[in-house]
């Protein structure tokens, strides 16, 4: 199906056919190459892991930007758009978010920091997983589906996308048992709506960018 976007007709049906094989290859990597990763060095472990999300989530988004879409896919992605704006944005909202988690686990769960957090986890969990992670779900399939519907519905589809992609993780891990998969997946649903929202409002991805890697840092910390 084809919508008339701004004088020229733009496909988005090809999304469904990339979220299926990004699912498909993400999953391989969880699933499966993850053991191998298990057995290296922890520096080679951390790198590799690094080179292997950046070329399952991000390379196929700037092929298909390039290719399909026909435009630079830094504006695309908005990533060069409203940088001011996005990290005022990102202030406030982080802030609110350090004390509500600084309240939750120290006031009332009463858990201590944890600041042993190694180099892998530095990098693939906290520095790159915002940018990367974004890139493909607010910059790309949260805009593509704003071309095609309402800003809620595109919303909630990406949010649920955003959902199922840990789903090969837990998976992996055990983590499907009732109460934590309950909680989990809620937590990564509301976070995507979050996410969705700030980015429509900003225009900047670098906003959720800062937001989302924040977030992982201070789970990283409390748990």
């Amino acid at each position: 199906m084809f919508l008339i976007l701004k004088g020229k007709k733009v496909n988005v049906n090809y999304i469904w056919a990339y979220f299926i094989i990004f699912f498909v290859l993400w999953s391989i990597r969880e699933l499966w190459l993850i053991e191998y990763l298990d057995l290296m060095a922890p520096l080679s472990k951390a790198i590799t892991s690094a080179f292997v999300k950046i070329t399952i989530w991000v390379i196929p988004v700037i092929l298909l930007v390039q290719l399909i879409e026909k435009r630079n896919p830094v504006s695309y992605l908005g990533l060069r758009h409203n940088f001011s704006k996005g990290l005022k944005w990102a202030g406030w909202f982080s802030l609110a978010l350090v004390t509500y988690l600084v309240v939750l686990y120290l006031v009332i769960l009463n858990k201590p920091f944890n600041i042993n957090t190694g180099f892998n986890e530095w990098l693939n969990t906290i520095i790159l997983v915002g940018i990367i992670e974004e890139i493909v779900f607010r910059g790309f399939l949260l805009r593509k589906f704003m071309e095609k519907f309402k800003f809620w519905k595109a919303n909630t589809i990406t949010s649920l996308l955003f959902l199922s992609i840990h789903f090969p993780i837990w998976f992996y891990k055990g983590l499907f048992e009732l109460p934590y998969i309950l909680s989990s997946m809620i937590t990564a649903f509301v976070l995507g709506i979050i996410f969705g929202f700030i980015y429509k409002k900003t225009d900047s991805l670098w906003s959720v960018i800062v937001i989302h890697s924040l977030y992982n840092l201070l789970i990283s910390i409390f748990n």
